[in-house]
């Protein structure tokens, strides 16, 4: 079993680089480029990983 503390959120994609971040983070750790906070609209966008293109 894993036990994440509740501060572990999701990790943030990199709307940039596509590099995932720790979502406590402000930039990109690969790019250095802004991040969108966890909430916001552009990081709920990002936030849909289900690639279910058949």
């Amino acid at each position: 079993m894993c036990f994440r503390p509740p501060s572990a959120g999701k990790a943030i994609k990199c709307p940039n680089c596509g590099a995932m971040n720790p979502n406590v983070l402000k930039k990109c750790i690969k790019c250095k480029a802004d991040l969108p906070k966890a909430g916001t609209a552009a990081f709920q966008a990002d936030d849909d990983d289900d690639d279910d293109e058949d």
